[in-house]
């Protein structure tokens, strides 16, 4: 096993709580930000065309990664920092889509490059150990972690109003970086960046609902993604259901982005 089986568990655990909690249903209400966004054009909505469409573009994805893991993964992260950048930058008050992405990137790479050994046996679940993916990490494991962090500090260093908030993010990204890679990522996925889009949302949408009453509504598409984290699982090649099929998550956490990310542009261009 690449793990310590105790602390590996309770890794996955935090990961599965943190989807159920924020991860996934925060994606599970796209299309209600699809029919907002709609109706702000003055256009038809159709749910059965926004699932088909939604579909297509997960079938697509992990059709690309079934083909080119490592090119995949690239798109992931890419896709990941972007998407976290954009959320997190609003919330700063800072629109600018370069410099989000700038911001997402070094955000990403503050998670994932403090913790190399744990990252690399990830990396050898996922890919070929032959793919050119290695040794770019392999290089960006030469930069210490601690620019990466000041960087990201820099980029979303905000106005006045928001310089407590921006202390207690740094503070949150420190604790991050002290748990396990993949405990860390659950941390700020789940207990920053979904909740903070799920303000988004609400913002948008102009729902007088509360968050947790958008949760319930999110219901419906959480089991659906749960079901297809089955179906992707099952279709995992067997030799990772030693390590509970962890790598089918990052799959489908992959494959629910990119459309996710299409629906969320109209908020943040908006």
């Amino acid at each position: 096993m690449f793990f310590p089986q105790k602390q590996f568990v309770i890794e996955i655990l935090v990961l599965f709580f943190g989807l159920i909690l924020t991860g996934i249903p925060h994606g599970a209400i796209d299309h209600l930000v699809a029919k907002k966004t709609a109706d702000i054009k003055s256009n038809k909505f159709s749910l059965v065309n926004f699932i088909f469409r939604y579909t297509i573009l997960m079938l697509i994805y992990g059709g690309v990664w079934w083909l080119a893991p490592g090119f995949s993964l690239i798109l992931f992260i890419l896709f990941t920092a972007f998407h976290f950048g954009v959320t997190d930058l609003h919330y700063f008050g800072k629109e600018n889509k370069m410099i989000s992405f700038l911001f997402g990137m070094n955000l990403t790479a503050w998670l994932l490059l403090s913790h190399q050994a744990e990252l690399i046996n990830w990396l050898y679940l996922i890919l070929p150990n032959t793919d050119p993916i290695f040794v770019i990490i392999n290089f960006l494991f030469k930069v210490n972690p601690i620019v990466f962090l000041f960087l990201a500090g820099l980029i979303s260093f905000p106005k006045k109003s928001k310089r407590l908030d921006w202390v207690l993010f740094i503070l949150l990204l420190i604790l991050a970086n002290q748990l396990g890679l993949i405990a860390g990522f659950a941390f700020y996925f789940s207990g920053w960046h979904g909740w903070q889009a799920f303000n988004d949302i609400k913002n948008y949408i102009n729902a007088e609902n509360t968050i947790i009453q958008l949760w319930k509504k999110a219901i419906p598409f959480t089991i659906l993604s749960l079901v297809a984290l089955l179906v992707v699982y099952a279709i995992t090649p067997g030799s990772v259901w030693q390590n509970l099929g962890a790598p089918a998550v990052i799959i489908l956490i992959s494959l629910l982005t990119l459309p996710h990310m299409e629906v969320m542009e109209q908020v943040y261009h908006k």
